[in-house]
């Protein structure tokens, strides 16, 4: 434990924190049982990474990003440090906000100076052979509309589960979503084979009612 008081820290400090969240383990509460075998691998049909041990890259990048806005705060209110020990990385080029207009808000500075670098994510697939088997397992027609339907227009589930009759365009195949997190109404393309199989699921049921929820609840 580094015996250095909060409003003393230095960037030395916030180095060596870096350092030491790229080499420590996660405190955990159990040890782990099954998930031991297959953590830090690939899975191999979803080519999702399973969980280490290790802190990943954009957590300590988000480490990073709440101390900088932390000493911030007791900095702006006269109670903290005079220079922020969490510095934005050196640049070359030009200086912050060298030509930014006034009329304009400002936008964020550039990186931390100590952030690790990301790795680029690869593109996760599934093969066909995969797909098929996952499709014929589902065991309703509703269950392949939400599927479909979440596959082609990338909604969330719980954005879907909420796609009212008026909210569906037939004729240019369009769903309407009202996002989860602004809220907002977006019309998203769909691919024919979706809405083949939404109406598959419909006509299994009374007439569309315009308001309730299409998908929202299983059919009997």
């Amino acid at each position: 434990m580094v015996q250095v008081e909060w409003d003393r820290a230095t960037s030395a400090e916030v180095r060596d924190f870096v350092l030491w969240l790229r080499v420590t383990t996660k405190p955990q509460a159990s040890a782990r049982t099954h998930s031991a075998a297959t953590a830090g691998t690939t899975n191999t049909i979803t080519k999702k990474p399973y969980l280490d041990d290790l802190y990943k890259p954009r957590t300590i990048r988000h480490s990073n990003a709440v101390l900088r806005s932390f000493y911030e705060f007791w900095i702006e209110s006269g109670s903290g440090p005079l220079v922020n020990p969490v510095p934005l990385a050196r640049s070359a080029r030009r200086r912050p906000h060298a030509h930014h207009n006034p009329l304009d808000p400002y936008g964020g500075e550039g990186r931390l100076r100590y952030n690790p670098k990301v790795p680029r994510r690869r593109p996760r697939q599934m093969p066909d052979e995969r797909w098929n088997e996952l499709f014929a397992a589902l065991r309703s027609n509703r269950d392949r509309a939400i599927l479909a339907l979440g596959i082609s227009n990338a909604a969330r589930a719980s954005e879907l589960l909420g796609v009212r009759g008026v909210d569906v365009d037939w004729g240019d195949q369009l769903v309407r979503v009202e996002r989860k997190g602004s809220q907002a109404e977006q019309w998203l393309p769909s691919s024919p084979e979706s809405f083949i199989w939404l109406r598959l699921y419909q006509s299994e049921g009374p007439p569309l009612d315009p308001q309730p929820a299409v998908v929202g609840t299983p059919a009997s």
